[in-house]
């Protein structure tokens, strides 16, 4: 029974997020400004993680008996 139970629950979960993926189907326009805003993300993302890295190589840069 609980397999049962654990097996039609997976099924379930499964199929509630393949439908989404499959339901849209704008063609190559859709894919086209999704590529575009997966571009623009990456490109914030990368700037913000260079920015916060920024200040570590700073401080990396400073003579070994420094201190701040």
């Amino acid at each position: 029974m609980k397999k049962l139970l654990l097996t039609a629950s997976l099924l379930t979960f499964a199929s509630s997020f393949a439908a989404p993926a499959f339901a849209r189907d704008d063609g190559p326009r859709f894919a086209s400004d999704r590529l575009d805003t997966l571009v623009a993300q990456h490109a914030d993302a990368s700037r913000y993680i260079r920015d916060r890295q920024a200040p570590a190589k700073g401080d990396a840069a400073q003579a070994p008996g420094a201190t701040n």
